[in-house]
């Protein structure tokens, strides 16, 4: 018996030190530690009138009524099939309003989401989903990005992100180059430093990216919480990047850039930081726009000023190089779309940094980043002249500039 327990002591020691070697060794390699991303599925639960009488009479008749009005509709409280981070109804670009919470405990504040975006709680196993005019159905699809689907995965994460917390390999960020033209370019955390490249749990494009035209910028925000952290912000690009791809069925993350709260800047969609991409951020002007997102919610919460800084150093970089000023107009056409503002067709005058509002039937990017985008396009204007003009625009994709896509571009 003695014999026995001494084998099972030293079988424990083992398994431990080999633990705590597979725990220490992305550290020691000097790659920030990126947790496993797993998605899931669920189906909707009936959601019911939010009276708890009959269903109201009147229901959604246009896109552009959604969200408005009292609570139609709730769900009653949903146990996820795991622990998740972020959530959303898959394939729905109406406004929803999640909240979520752990097992028992405290409910979040309502998040209203809309455009195909997820919801971020970093860590929630139940829910509740409601809506204004019109009634929720489909299936809810859940994205882990924090390894805490079980007990055991929780813990190792929570050591190792200890281990590696703040981290980010200079060989995952794109720095400004001295030989490039002035605007320089800022310093971009590129897709595999946000994990869109891990071999497993990554975000990889079904297929190859097409390109456009750059004739204006349009800003939009994630309306993820504003309290996550900055070691947090890269695994959010990574939900929402999944979100985009495995929950919508969109090629790949819908934005060409994101900005954090802490003044991060992250490569979005792949093809080339430098390129005209086209993104699903402004449907019906997707192949004539380059989409940036700030990370939070700016319905009533005004952007930070470090990213206020990065949005500034970033769009002017981002235009010069596609020989664009931030002051003037811009003409562009629509290719029509369910959550266009214009038919397919119509010639629209804007100018050259919009919020994603202006050309699309949503609320994005929240009324308090809305009101700040007229200073942005004056600081923008200004770092331009400060360098001396716009450049050249780059040269064309090997493969030629791809013509705009159909009307439903997701």
């Amino acid at each position: 018996m003695q014999e026995v327990r001494r084998r099972v002591k030293w079988a424990l020691l083992l398994g431990l030190a080999a633990g705590l070697v597979w725990v220490v060794a992305p550290a020691l390699s000097m790659q920030r530690y990126m947790p496993r991303a797993v998605d899931f599925e669920q189906r909707l639960p009936t959601v019911v009138p939010a009276s708890g009488d009959a269903a109201p009479k009147r229901l959604l008749r246009a896109r552009s009524e959604a969200g408005a009005g009292p609570v139609s509709f709730r769900s009653p409280t949903i146990v996820a099939p795991e622990r998740f981070d972020l959530v959303g109804l898959a394939g729905e670009v109406r406004p929803l309003e999640f909240r979520g919470r752990e097992s028992g405990g405290t409910w979040s504040d309502w998040t209203e989401t809309e455009d195909g975006n997820p919801v971020y709680f970093g860590g929630a196993d139940e829910l509740q989903v409601r809506a204004r005019g019109w009634r929720p159905r489909g299936r809810l699809h859940y994205v882990n990005v924090s390894g805490t689907t079980t007990e055991v995965g929780g813990l190792l994460t929570r050591v190792r992100k200890a281990i590696n917390s703040g981290f980010i390999s200079a060989a995952g960020v794109f720095s400004p180059a001295t030989a490039e033209a002035t605007p320089a370019r800022p310093k971009i955390i590129t897709r595999a430093a946000w994990g869109a490249t891990a071999e497993h749990g990554g975000c990889p494009p079904r297929v190859k990216p097409s390109y456009g035209e750059v004739k204006a910028a349009t800003v939009h925000h994630t309306v993820t919480a504003n309290d996550y952290t900055e070691e947090e912000a890269p695994s959010i690009v990574l939900g929402i990047c999944r979100y985009h791809r495995n929950g919508n069925g969109w090629n790949d993350i819908g934005y060409n850039a994101l900005v954090d709260n802490f003044g991060n800047v992250y490569q979005g969609r792949a093809g080339g930081i430098r390129k005209a991409v086209v993104g699903a951020q402004a449907q019906g002007f997707n192949a004539q726009t380059t989409g940036t997102a700030t990370i939070g919610t700016h319905t009533e919460t005004p952007i930070t000023p470090e990213t206020r800084h990065a949005l500034v150093d970033y769009l002017a970089w981002k235009l010069s190089i596609h020989g664009l000023t931030a002051k003037g107009k811009t003409t562009m056409v629509s290719a029509g779309g369910e959550a266009s503002r214009y038919p397919a067709g119509r010639r629209v005058r804007t100018n050259k940094i919009i919020g994603h509002g202006t050309v699309g039937l949503t609320a994005c990017p929240g009324e308090a980043l809305e009101a700040e985008i007229p200073k942005l396009r004056r600081l923008v204007q200004q770092k331009i002249d400060a360098s001396g003009g716009p450049t050249e625009p780059p040269p064309e994709d090997p493969g030629g500039i791809i013509p705009p896509p159909p009307p439903v571009p997701k």
